[in-house]
């Protein structure tokens, strides 16, 4: 027979039908089955299709917790660099102090060096002065040549009784002494020879020891009588200062230019004979209160430095040598 066509009963509307499909497909999308497993849903998962999920983490609160995460790290780092610069500067003010202390160590140290160094030295300072004044007392005893007459034992030359006396006090060392024998020596050799001055001569000796051999060799030249001419020499042969001059070979040479080769001579030029009594014309130079060559005074008086001139010093003479006004009255 041929295939029946399907008829719609007239019980059955379109409704009904409909309605039965729905049934039969939610039926199959429910596994079949009352109760059981739907496909594709995890084990334990309640069924009914309407049970509420908990919701995952979103992108605003992830990007929150990497602030607050950024956050605490950044604080962790300001507070371990607050921590390293505290520990930097307890070390650094450690060493300060150590240093410090260190150098208060060192300073004390100095001064008691210093302090033992000066003491040591003072010590050896007197026990020099004393050699010293026991080397003059004992061997360098004063021997005064027959021409030393003048005030502390000066040597005079030129006429007792002249009526001005001018002391030189002079050092054959110094260069401005030689100065002043090169502008006034002219001068005083002429007043010497008019009878107006005699000239007292004190011959220092603090330059050192060349000076102390050119003035005891000169103070023999006054004892042959002499003085003026080994004092004009010496002056015209000057060595620097502190050079070594003033060898005795050099003295007795410049003696012989004169005549000057006796034995005594010769002998006190080198054995220092007048040594003793140089040291006693710069002592008494001390006490008298001259502190420095040149010193010029004209009875008594002393001359600036600005009358050491051919004109002023004849005027300071003329001065001198002029009659003191009658009393009125």
């Amino acid at each position: 027979m041929p295939p029946q066509a399907h008829v719609i009963e007239p019980s059955q509307d379109f409704g009904e039908l409909m309605s039965t499909a729905s049934r039969k497909s939610r039926k199959n999308r429910s596994g079949g089955k009352r109760g059981g497993n739907p496909a594709g849903r995890p084990a334990g998962a309640r069924s009914g299709g309407s049970a509420a999920q908990q919701p995952g983490p979103t992108q605003n609160d992830t990007g929150r917790d990497e602030a607050q995460d950024d956050t605490r790290q950044a604080g962790n780092d300001v507070r371990r660099n607050r921590n390293d610069t505290q520990r930097d500067d307890r070390r650094r003010e450690k060493a300060a102090q150590a240093r410090a202390a260190e150098a208060a160590r060192a300073r004390r140290r100095q001064r008691a060096i210093i302090g033992s160094v000066v003491v040591a030295l003072l010590a050896v300072a007197a026990l020099i002065g004393v050699a010293v004044q026991s080397n003059r007392t004992e061997s360098a005893p004063v021997v005064l040549p027959v021409t030393a007459t003048g005030t502390d034992n000066g040597i005079v030359v030129g006429r007792a009784d002249a009526p001005v006396a001018v002391d030189f006090y002079e050092d054959f060392q110094c260069p401005v002494c030689q100065e002043l024998e090169s502008t006034l020596g002219p001068n005083i050799q002429q007043m010497i020879s008019d009878g107006r001055i005699r000239a007292v001569y004190h011959m220092m000796s603090f330059l050192g020891p060349e000076s102390v051999r050119a003035a005891n060799a000169a103070a023999a030249a006054a004892q042959e009588g002499k003085f003026k001419e080994y004092h004009d020499v010496l002056y015209a042969n000057q060595p620097p200062e502190h050079s070594g001059g003033y060898q005795n070979d050099a003295l007795t040479a410049f003696g012989a230019r004169m005549g000057l080769t006796s034995p005594a001579f010769i002998e006190a030029v080198r054995n220092g004979t007048y040594n003793g009594y140089v040291a006693k014309v710069e002592d008494d130079a001390s006490k008298r209160g001259v502190t420095g060559t040149p010193t010029v005074l004209v009875n008594g008086r002393q001359l600036s430095p600005q009358a050491l001139t051919p004109q002023g010093f004849t005027a300071a003479v003329t001065s001198a040598a002029a009659p003191a006004p009658a009393a009125t009255g």
